[in-house]
């Protein structure tokens, strides 16, 4: 029922106007980032620490790999309700090029991280924001299995920025998730498409 309800909701829109609406969301996240920082003396991304070791690398790396790689498991083997987001993400992805992606999530990776590790976890701990973060996953809330990935990976990404005391491990991680995973998805859409124009 829910998953019906949610999915009427997004084809209401179509994937120019749910992009537009990531890209603006995105933006807020950024304007909210600045002001806090600059308010707060909170370092900007740029001025902080930049070099990463190779243990650094190893742990975004390994992050970015394994969700991905859990998600397409568990979609493999779970009924498909369990994982229905409503079906936005295949909608945005599905429609968008690889460069196109790589640029997308690059910049959700980047603002997210900014202002809910760098910013946010600075000033509220790690609990507390790992929290928000998941609450803000609001089409979640109803999922049990993805809002459990989604909080088990704030909590993480968060003790990544902890371990580590540099935004960009993080930021890498988040990243490789999202283009892996949005990569994914345009690839199964594509596939799909050709599949049914062969009659397959």
């Amino acid at each position: 029922m829910n998953n019906s309800h949610d999915r009427n909701l997004i084809n209401d829109f179509t994937p120019k106007e749910l992009l537009l609406n990531v890209y603006i969301s995105q933006g807020l996240f950024l304007v909210i980032a600045c002001v806090i920082a600059f308010f707060f003396d909170v370092p900007f991304p740029w001025n902080m620490d930049s070099t990463l070791t190779s243990k650094d690398l190893v742990l975004a790396g390994a992050t970015g790999l394994f969700l991905p790689f859990l998600s397409i498991e568990l979609k493999k083997r779970l009924p498909p309700h369990y994982l229905d987001d409503g079906g936005i993400n295949e909608k945005i992805f599905s429609s968008l090029s690889y460069p196109h992606i790589f640029i997308l999530t690059g910049i959700i990776a980047f603002t997210e991280e900014w202002l809910f590790r760098g910013v946010l976890q600075s000033l509220l701990g790690l609990v507390l924001t790992s929290l928000i973060f998941s609450l803000l996953h609001v089409r979640y809330i109803r999922k049990p299995i993805l809002f459990s990935i989604v909080t088990l990976l704030s909590f993480w990404l968060g003790l990544l920025y902890e371990l580590t005391e540099t935004i960009w491990v993080p930021f890498l991680a988040h990243f490789l998730i999202d283009f892996i995973s949005g990569c994914w998805i345009a690839r199964e859409h594509k596939k799909g498409r050709k599949d049914n124009e062969n009659g397959v």
